[in-house]
């Protein structure tokens, strides 16, 4: 679905324009508004339909542009006696898409990281990468489901 920015438009003229990607602006009637939208901002991120209209090419169910979803990141780092270094970071967004990264790196130069992908319908993908002192890399990949307790 396009999108573009709102140039302008009036609730009491009826109607807009929306800059698109291709320099060209559409007209927007107020008849092209989607279920619920009464109106639109000047600057405003809109997605639509393009259809034909009585002098060319006109938006159709104009609406706000869906926001990207907000992604939480929490990040942890623990150093023990030895020199070893974990971090752990967790991000999770509106959706429920959660992503764990497990990273250890030991005073020897060894380090293992694993990354946890689970999406919201429970599916998980498991990757470990581990890297020896000497540059040798193992890459494991397991891939399933999620166990509902």
């Amino acid at each position: 679905m396009p999108q573009g920015k709102v140039k302008w438009f009036s609730s009491e003229k009826a109607f807009g324009f929306i800059e698109q990607d291709n320099d060209n602006d559409i007209f927007v009637h107020v008849t092209g508004l989607a279920d619920g939208v009464t109106a639109i901002d000047k600057d405003m991120l809109v997605e639509y339909e393009v259809e034909q209209g009585r002098k060319g090419p006109q938006a159709v169910n104009v609406k706000p542009a869906a926001a990207a979803p907000a992604v939480e990141v929490v990040e942890e780092v623990i150093v023990d006696d030895e020199g070893d270094v974990e971090v752990i970071e967790t991000a999770a967004d509106d959706e429920g898409n959660v992503v764990i990264v497990d990273a250890i790196a030991d005073a020897e130069g060894n380090v293992d990281v694993v990354e946890i992908v689970e999406d919201a319908e429970g599916n998980v993908e498991i990757t470990e990468i581990v890297e020896d002192a000497e540059g040798n890399v193992q890459i494991t990949e397991i891939d399933g489901e999620a166990d509902a307790d």
